[in-house]
């Protein structure tokens, strides 16, 4: 490793010199930096204990996930069955939005229709009132005629 690390400085003469922590592979994460930097402050008999403490500290968290998973049974099956529920809601809620979209054009050809009659009463009811208000001459007029 000591040639790998020379060679590397070698290859690059004008560069500032590198540290061996500088030649180091970059890590898949951050959050993996601490553990490296943990793992290299450790002695030879410590490294070769790790795997060993490793597999320990697994085990110990694969029990406590079952005890975990044991004591809050009940709330996983009710919190599934609130998942199921949601999702027969969200489809029925999906359905209604569906069939509202295909209504939505049916609704706005009678509002459409609603308006032009309505724009047709009210011409209408304007031909009324003018009639009414232009009543008495009419009358005048025809009573004219018959005193004639």
């Amino acid at each position: 490793m000591q040639m790998e690390a020379e060679n590397v400085e070698d290859t690059s003469p004008s560069s500032p010199p590198t540290s061996a922590r500088d030649n180091l592979v970059p890590l898949a994460s951050a959050s993996q930096q601490p553990y490296v930097s943990e793992l290299l402050s450790f002695t030879l008999d410590r490294l070769h204990k790790e795997p060993e403490l490793l597999r320990v500290d697994a085990e110990r968290i694969q029990r406590q996930m079952q005890e975990v998973a044991v004591g809050n049974y009940r709330a996983f099956i009710a919190a599934a069955d609130a998942l199921v529920a949601i999702k027969e809601e969200v489809s029925s809620i999906d359905k209604h939005l569906e069939s509202l979209i295909t209504e939505i054009p049916k609704l706005t050809s009678g509002c459409t229709e609603f308006l032009e009659s309505a724009e047709d009463i009210l011409e209408k009811r304007k031909m009324n009132q003018t009639l009414l208000v232009n009543h008495d001459v009419y009358e005048m007029e025809i009573m004219m005629k018959l005193l004639i």
